[in-house]
């Protein structure tokens, strides 16, 4: 049974990692991890779906991040992180196998996601696709 995350604390709390003070440039040299330190000093549920997006994409933040983000891709496997449809399925089914070591049931489920995002119609899966390396919907199989 995996644990319940409670979304009104900030992945500091949730970890007891203290990360700085973001706008400290030793702490946030550059503007992306500026935003990411941000994120970190948020509560999970304020998080915007951008910033969802960027750690996902940073690959941080996790298992929290996963236990928030999984409810939005349930409802919508497309749901959109930070840059195009489907952008948060795409990086998560090609993330390292060790992201799913303390949500394994997250890792069952992937692949039906993975096939009902691909039920879409191609004008809304289209660069989920192509994230993947998959042909078109309408590209033909010789």
């Amino acid at each position: 049974m995996m644990a319940q995350t409670d979304f009104s604390l900030s992945l500091e709390l949730l970890t007891g990692i203290d990360v700085g003070d973001p706008e400290d440039l030793e702490n946030a040299p550059t503007p992306l991890v500026r935003d990411i330190l941000r994120s970190w000093k948020k509560p999970l549920c304020q998080l915007t779906d951008w910033e969802i997006g960027r750690l996902v994409a940073q690959h941080d933040g996790y298992p929290y991040v996963l236990d928030l983000v999984w409810p939005k891709l349930r409802v919508d496997p497309l749901f959109e992180g930070a840059y195009y449809p489907g952008d948060v399925l795409s990086l998560l089914i090609q993330a390292d196998l060790e992201i799913w070591a303390d949500r394994p049931g997250y890792k069952a489920e992937l692949g039906i996601l993975y096939h009902r995002a691909l039920k879409r119609p191609a004008e809304e899966n289209d660069t989920f696709r192509k994230t993947l390396n998959l042909p078109d919907s309408d590209a033909t199989v010789n």
